[in-house]
């Protein structure tokens, strides 16, 4: 507290105290029952632990308004109202606003409705509505909303809001940004109404103050109204800054925080969730205008804050009054509580690779670095540690560190061996790349904890039959990650090709014009690396799109960087490399036809083969009575993997 003394100052809004200025603001990590919508225990325990914490406010992510023409997505990844049974005491949304309260954090909701956004799929066959009748691309019609509409999805809010109050929420989060129904009434880009509700921003501000109004009549003065608003649109036509202010003074009086976020459906995702390619805090500006243009409503700010020292800052100097942190608190739940008690290097950073967020797209809707989130269920079935053991952890990557701390902490007497002189496993390059921050950051957290959790990391050291039996270990645990696949083609010893990983050691081998033979996450992320540095660079890649092995938010991220140095990165997919000749390489694109492509350098990122071969020799020795291989030895994939079957397979040794 004395080293961060406005971060962690309470302060009263009407009758809630806030015990310090970091929200854990909403994220998409839900799991409602799927017959009622109401949360089941895994979402309970989920945000418990966000108020455990330390967090002064913890919000439930989006919740639709009603069931027919409101969610955005299916039903069962959306926590849709059942308020009916709300206030029994089985109720899940008594669960969890009981368990976030206990521990000293004030509970609120988010609430929304998607408007446009919607389709009949997810809303059981009902038509979409919106501020503009129109046919979407997909065929989908949209239906224009009369005032008849606008007067019972204001009510529906209202309703909403008044039954989460007596749910045991004190404060709910209207949701009025990045593009839903309440945005795209507010846009100039989305509203084309010609009416009352169109035009001017006064206009456009009708049916979102409506709702206001709804609300607030339905749950009373002495309830705590949060709205949420893009300060900036970032969309061509879209709202910004300016007209935000101006509607942010309109609801002055009427709601008691104003959080300030950006982005919208129908542009940029990169500043609704700060993506790795954009600095810490990136949304302070909006939020800082807000106060400058003289909103009297109580600021909070949100996008991707991290540090602790320019937390204090914004807050000490009158910025914003509250710091919303969400994925921060999902990879570390413990973040206010590690701040306030000076431990800040304890904190397990957030990669922001969006795999919380995006992941949903593909079945993987959990945190790369926090095993545990979405998943505390499972630590009321972990084992506690009968007998204390020798551990063995071969290979000194981010699965291989993760299971020796992890094993440490357990209290097993834990040896880590790495071939290298350096730790880090594939993550080295995080030094060099400079949108790797994040990751360089947690890579070097986890070799702190290495240390503070005194493993014994022995560097320069192989892995093999003669060292185990000597080490003796009675549980192994082999992370022994993957190497590049080598391609070879007809021509390749005419041009020395190197592999996407040397680019970063041996940069002085990548002349002036390259190809990338390769165009998944690693290699278009190699060749916006060397666009940067002033390198002409085509990326080549067999399939049909590129880097289609990121999530879509990352994606959607990664490309408008690669657009941005359009005049140096350029791509063709399905094309197929044929030959490396002595000034380039030839290929076939989609309809069979060869051509020639000149470049000084070709590089090549054509995937990673598991390292199996230490596996099996470990394997073979008789004398362990625990073994696990993890991570990329097991098959190739992401950090994710690695750390998640780290985490296991030490809570596996008791």
């Amino acid at each position: 507290m004395r080293q961060y003394p406005h971060l962690f100052s309470p302060k009263k809004i009407k009758n809630i105290t806030f015990r310090n200025r970091i929200f854990a603001s909403p994220t998409s990590l839900v799991w409602p029952d799927y017959y009622t919508g109401m949360p089941d225990e895994s979402t309970v325990f989920y945000y418990e632990d966000k108020a455990r914490g330390g967090a002064a406010s913890v919000t439930l992510s989006e919740t639709a308004i009603n069931r027919y023409d409101a969610s955005r997505r299916p039903n069962d990844d959306v926590l849709v109202p059942d308020f009916e049974r709300a206030i029994f005491p089985t109720s899940g949304w008594l669960k969890v606003t009981d368990a976030i309260k206990r521990h000293g954090a004030v509970p609120s909701i988010q609430i929304f409705h998607g408007g446009d956004t919607s389709e009949p799929i997810f809303t059981r066959g009902h038509q979409p509505i919106g501020p503009n009748g129109f046919t979407k691309e997909n065929g989908t019609v949209v239906k224009e909303m009369d005032e008849d509409d606008m007067k019972r999805v204001a009510d529906e809010f209202a309703e909403t809001a008044w039954y989460a109050k007596y749910s045991g929420f004190q404060k709910i989060m209207i949701h009025g940004a990045h593009g839903w129904l309440l945005a795209q009434f507010l846009s100039p880009a989305t509203n084309h109404r010609t009416d009352e509700y169109g035009g001017s921003l006064e206009n456009r501000a009708k049916f979102p103050l409506m709702v206001v109004d709804a609300i607030r009549a339905k749950v009373g003065e002495d309830f705590l109204l949060e709205y949420r608003i893009s300060g900036d649109e970032y969309l061509e036509g879209g709202m910004e800054i300016d007209e935000a202010v101006e509607f942010a003074k309109m609801l002055d009086g009427k709601i008691d925080l104003l959080h300030v976020s950006a982005g919208s459906y129908y542009a940029t995702k990169q500043y609704t969730f700060p993506s790795v390619y954009l600095p810490h805090g990136c949304n302070l500006p909006l939020a800082e205008a807000m106060k400058n243009g003289g909103v009297k409503t109580p600021i909070v700010t949100v996008g991707a804050h991290y540090n602790p020292e320019d937390m204090e800052k914004i807050i000490a100097e009158g910025k914003a009054d509250f710091i919303a942190i969400g994925r921060g608190i999902v990879a570390d739940p413990q973040l206010p509580n590690k701040i306030f008690a000076g431990r800040q290097a304890d904190v397990t950073p957030c990669l922001r690779c969006t795999n919380c967020l995006g992941g949903k797209y593909d079945g993987h809707n959990e945190c790369d670095v926090n095993p545990i989130a979405g998943n505390e269920l499972y630590t009321l079935r972990t084992p506690n540690v009968v007998n204390h053991k020798r551990v063995l952890v071969i290979g000194g990557g981010p699965g291989g560190m993760k299971a020796a701390i992890t094993a440490a902490k357990r209290g097993h007497q834990v040896t880590l061996v790495e071939k290298e002189a350096q730790l880090g496993g594939n993550l080295k390059f995080t030094d060099i790349d400079a949108h790797k921050d994040d990751l360089r950051r947690f890579k070097d957290y986890l070799i702190r904890q290495l240390a503070k959790n005194a493993v014994e990391v022995k560097l320069n050291t192989e892995a093999n039959l003669a060292l185990v039996k000597k080490l003796n270990p009675q549980a192994i645990i082999v992370a022994s990650g993957a190497t590049p696949v080598e391609l070879k083609l007809p021509g390749s010893d005419k041009f020395e090709m190197i592999h996407a990983t040397e680019v970063y050691q041996h940069p002085e081998q990548v002349g002036k014009k390259a190809i990338m033979i390769g165009g998944g996450l690693m290699g278009c992320e190699v060749a916006l690396h060397l666009a940067e540095a002033g390198v002409d660079v085509t990326v080549l890649e067999l399939q049909t799109g590129l880097a289609v092995d990121s999530n879509r938010i990352h994606q959607a991220a990664l490309f408008e960087m690669m657009d941005k140095m359009a005049d140096l990165v350029h791509s063709q997919t399905q094309v197929q490399v044929t030959e490396v000749t002595e000034s380039g390489v030839t290929y076939l694109d989609a309809e069979g036809q060869a051509h020639s492509l000149e470049a000084d350098t070709v590089i090549y990122a054509v995937g990673m083969k598991p390292n199996e071969k230490i596996v099996e020799e470990i394997r073979s020795w008789d004398g362990w009575e625990s073994f696990m291989p993890i991570g990329d030895c097991t098959g190739a994939s992401v950090v994710r993997k690695a750390v998640h079957t780290g985490y296991y397979a030490a809570m596996d040794i008791i």
